[in-house]
Order: C-alpha cells, then sequence, then structure tokens
C-alpha cells in the first residue's frame, strides 16, 4: 500500500474521524491512532499540555503528512465538555 493510499486509510477510518470531530474518544483508542501511524511509517508528535487556571489539561497529535503540511488534533481531558474518556 502506497503513503497517498495509508493516508486516505487512516483519514477514512473511524476512529481518526472522531478525533478530527471532538468526540468523545478513550485513552486506549487514542493510542490505538499512535499505535497505527508507527505501523504506516506515519511520522507525527504527542505533546500533553498540564492544566492551569486559563486553560484545561489537552493531548494535541500533530500528524505530519508531508513537510509542508501537518494535521493538529487537540484532545481536551476537562472532565464535564470533554472530549476524553477514561478507560475502564
Amino acid at each position: 500500500m502506497g503513503y497517498d493510499a495509508q493516508m486516505a486509510c487512516l483519514f477514512s477510518s473511524a476512529l481518526f474521524a472522531r478525533l478530527v470531530n471532538n468526540l468523545p474518544v478513550s485513552l486506549l483508542q487514542f493510542n490505538l491512532v499512535t499505535n497505527y501511524l508507527v505501523a504506516l511509517g506515519i511520522p507525527y508528535d504527542v505533546s500533553y499540555v498540564p492544566e492551569t487556571r486559563k486553560e484545561a489539561a489537552a493531548l494535541q497529535l500533530t500528524v505530519h503528512i508531508n513537510p509542508t503540511r501537518t494535521e493538529v488534533l487537540v484532545v481536551s481531558l476537562q472532565p464535564g465538555s470533554t472530549a476524553f474518556t477514561p478507560s475502564p
């Protein structure tokens, strides 16, 4: 499978669509996305922003599509209005 086909497969997956649409995901599901990126050889960065008085805690996933294009997804970790739900 070529790189373009891999990217199409990634972006068409239901789990990735949940992240893009800011729908709730568990930590397990978030890890599945990063594992998939590793399996496909797609470079990415994950950063954690701790909670402050100004901002809620969040995870930021940056997927590097090519040298000039990246996709940045932010997953809020704040209870109540979150796109993150803890794994059971």
